[in-house]
């Protein structure tokens, strides 16, 4: 055999070589939206990453969860994700379908980020109940201030209905409480989302008794008032707090405090 054949045999052979190593293409998802972060709209305080193969959940620094996953559903509003948790009492691999759907953010489901979506979570089985989960994608908005609310009903009066929660104010730079005598409470804070369906503060309180300051991040989540939602007891929005992952408050917009 010449050295030309030779050639040729051994470019034959390393060309089909690299086509059967090559690996398939990622699969993913046919809306890129579900890429985006999304943040929980209830009182659950999760953030929820997405890709193809995983589900990364984030609660706090104490909760922090990656799923390994399988994309069994890929569609313009819906997707599903076959994932795997390991149980280690059964010491077996657990599967559970993360369902999420895709509705734009409109009045008539009283979400006011225009450009923005509302995104529902189901997942099956549940362990406790058949739970479905609401998360927000805020719309884009780059040029959003730092400092005023771009939702001014982030400003007026929010009135407890959790039991141990005051009536707030909230400023881009500031929360204040006020207890049974009166008595103001007031963190210095900085703005760390400023978006119309929710606002994120890192605030931090000085305590006079101790002599300590401490400090929090605190997320102020709109919801809206209709026939369907219990609790909001007259007001027009319920708005729900979570601070650091933990601490959880539930307030009311009442109907004669819109007009301040």
């Amino acid at each position: 055999m010449n050295k030309i054949s030779i050639l040729g045999t051994s470019l034959a052979l390393l060309v089909s070589g690299c086509h059967l190593t090559e690996q398939p293409p990622e699969e993913k998802f046919v809306n890129p939206i579900f890429y985006e972060k999304m943040i929980s709209a209830s009182h659950a305080h999760f953030e929820v990453q997405l890709t193809p193969t995983s589900i990364y959940m984030f609660s706090s620094e104490s909760y922090k969860y990656n799923y390994t996953c399988k994309l069994i559903n890929n569609q313009m509003d819906t997707v599903s994700l076959e994932c795997f948790k390991y149980n280690y009492k059964n010491e077996k691999e657990e599967t559970q379908v993360f369902t999420y759907t895709l509705k734009p953010c409109t009045k008539e489901n009283l979400c006011l980020d225009e450009g923005g979506w509302l995104v529902y979570q189901k997942i099956k089985p549940y362990k406790y109940f058949d739970e479905t989960l609401t998360y927000i994608i805020p719309s884009k908005s780059k040029n959003a201030p730092k400092d005023k609310f771009v939702n001014p009903l982030f400003y007026k009066k929010l009135s407890p209905i959790s039991r141990d929660s005051r009536p707030t104010f909230l400023t881009p730079t500031s929360v204040t409480t006020i207890d049974l005598y009166g008595k103001e409470d007031i963190g210095k804070c900085k703005m760390l989302e400023n978006t119309p369906m929710f606002v994120t503060l890192d605030c931090l309180f000085y305590h006079e008794e101790t002599k300590e300051t401490y400090g929090y991040i605190v997320r102020y989540v709109l919801q809206g008032c209709d026939e369907k939602t219990k609790y909001c007891y007259g007001g027009t929005w319920r708005v729900l707090e979570n601070a650091s992952g933990s601490a959880i408050g539930t307030f009311v917009i009442d109907k004669k405090d819109m007009g301040q």
